[in-house]
């Protein structure tokens, strides 16, 4: 596997046993995650952890995160969370919620200079894998991929400040949601601990989705009939009521009945939505 010039990456999919140490520094390897690698047993209790932050009160979310971060992996001492939402067809766009324990003004310099452009975010969702490194192991990646980069490396270098030195990003999906955890660590964590946050992580975007959108919960439950199934996926391939009639053999009427049905069943919060759009986010949630 070609290994980046000046930061390596812990992969969430099996690419081998650990070689020898990596040139750039202790702590930088390549790891090896599955069923029964390191970590895979913390699930339940990750569950158990991350999910109830959908009902938890805003104003102890961002402190009680950070204690259950640092019970998933104790080397974190303070962390930021980026969510924005993707692929909403037909929903109102959130805002990119930002969560976290850095301090407030660093938390307002991300959102307003580095977030379009963040190179680590944009690299751990492009690779799907958590970044590892040393804060000074990130910055000269930063600086070599890309121009003008002092700001991320500056709001990188007093993010830290004197008690971490170490910086894991792991990347965070839910079925609406795209973003990373940013988890600053005093010390580089075990194989175990960077599985454990890259678990916790997607909890936590599917936990956020629930407290942002409740409906969600709602629309994963539906029961669909085989019928109903047959006539959205064809709506998502776009195809006219017409069509889909003449495809499945049903009269336009019922076409459109099946649409009306569906509408009829959907939360309030989401009864706006035309029939093509539905069966988007349906389809984003698994539902079909």
């Amino acid at each position: 596997m070609a290994r980046p010039q000046a930061l390596l990456s812990v992969a969430p999919a099996t690419i081998g046993p650990w070689g020898e140490e990596p040139p750039l520094g202790r702590g930088l390897r390549d790891a090896n995650f599955g069923p029964t690698r390191p970590g895979c047993d913390l699930r339940p209790h990750i569950d158990e952890l991350m999910l109830p932050l959908r009902a938890m009160p805003i104003a102890h979310l961002n402190a009680e995160l950070g204690e259950r971060l640092r019970q998933i992996a104790p080397p974190v001492q303070r962390y930021l969370c980026v969510l924005t939402d993707h692929g909403c067809a037909g929903l109102d766009a959130l805002a990119p919620r930002l969560l976290g324990t850095l301090p407030a003004e660093s938390q307002r310099l991300y959102a307003s200079l580095i977030f379009e452009r963040d190179p680590l975010l944009a690299r751990a969702a492009l690779e799907w894998r958590p970044l590892v490194g040393t804060i000074e192991e990130h910055c000269r990646w930063i600086h070599e991929n890309m121009p003008h980069a002092d700001v991320i490396q500056n709001w990188l270098r007093r993010s830290a400040a004197l008690d971490t030195d170490h910086l894991v990003v792991v990347p965070a999906r839910g079925s609406l949601s795209r973003g990373a955890v940013f988890a600053f660590c005093a010390k580089c964590p075990a194989d175990s601990g960077v599985f454990a946050l890259f678990y916790a992580a997607q909890r936590l975007a599917v936990a956020l989705e629930q407290r942002y959108r409740p409906y969600t919960a709602q629309l994963r439950a539906m029961r669909l009939s085989a019928r109903e199934r047959d006539v959205l996926r064809a709506g998502l391939r776009g195809a006219a009521d017409r069509q889909i009639a003449q495809h499945l053999g049903l009269s336009v009427d019922a076409i459109r009945y099946y649409f009306t049905r569906l509408k009829r069943r959907v939360p309030v919060a989401v009864g706006h939505l035309k029939p093509r759009e539905l069966a988007r986010v349906l389809h984003q949630l698994g539902t079909l």
